[in-house]
């Protein structure tokens, strides 16, 4: 899949109002897949402004669920619920 080849992504929204807040979301989503040992089928990473701004952070799961004001816990949650 693509040119990393990795089977799952999870999408970052990097709007200026989103990057205020997805600094700790972003770092937990990547303890989660380091420590499930999935850093080669798994890719964090940016995408552009989503426009969503109210609802900052937005993080979407393979571009299909998308989810906005994620907190530690809600990343957690996704995590296991769809990429774990």
């Amino acid at each position: 899949m693509g040119k990393n080849n990795k089977e799952k992504v999870i999408l970052f929204c990097d709007g200026k109002k989103c990057c205020k807040y997805n600094s700790e979301i972003k770092e937990c989503f990547k303890d989660l897949v380091n420590e499930a040992g999935l850093s080669d089928s798994v890719i964090v990473q940016k995408m552009k402004c989503q426009g969503f701004c109210k609802s900052a952070p937005i993080i979407c799961i393979h571009k299909n669920e998308c989810v906005g004001k994620v907190s530690t816990e809600d990343a957690k949650k996704l995590f296991a619920q769809h990429i774990a």
